[in-house]
């Protein structure tokens, strides 16, 4: 995504010094504050525990999603949530906050965890919580794999919005 100040990649970084040191954080996205987000990690030692990918096609997303463990966007603001459907369909259970269009699909213990907007630990809590109850993980996964195409297939979206608008093709 975007490294901008909506996402909460700074709440990330943050939760890392929470974590045990073979948590390791992908920053896949370029934007506004990357290079502040390089400094916060070195200035806070964590620079050998995160990696930052740059820009990344959208077609190339999908490698990206299906070598991590977990999706972290502690994000201030949100519409719809793409990355987060995104990351759903790939088999990552995900953490996100409350906000905007995220508890349309996110259900807290069930489709995704949520964690405290603007809070690094409440991320790291969730993450731990992840790392420690296979069953949980395992769970929410199913959960959402299961909602994504049931709501969230575009051909089905596409049809709530002809009928929505009552357009005759």
């Amino acid at each position: 995504g975007r490294l901008v100040k909506k996402n909460g990649v700074g709440d990330i970084i943050g939760a890392l010094k929470f974590l045990p040191e073979n948590v390791k954080l992908v920053i896949v996205g370029a934007g506004a504050l990357e290079e502040n987000l390089k400094l916060k990690a070195k200035s806070e030692k964590l620079e050998g525990r995160i990696k930052f990918i740059g820009f990344v096609a959208p077609e190339k997303i999908p490698e990206y999603l299906r070598s991590g463990d977990i999706f972290v966007r502690p994000s201030l603001s949100e519409g719809m949530g793409n990355s987060f459907i995104e990351a759903m369909a790939a088999g990552l259970p995900v953490i996100g906050t409350p906000i905007g269009g995220i508890p349309d699909f996110l259900k807290d213990g069930e489709t995704g965890l949520f964690c405290q907007s603007n809070n690094p630990q409440s991320i790291a809590e969730k993450v731990k919580l992840l790392l420690a109850d296979d069953s949980l993980c395992q769970k929410i996964v199913a959960n959402a794999q299961k909602l994504v195409p049931e709501k969230y297939d575009w051909n089905l979206i596409a049809q709530k919005m002809v009928e929505l608008f009552n357009i005759n093709l």
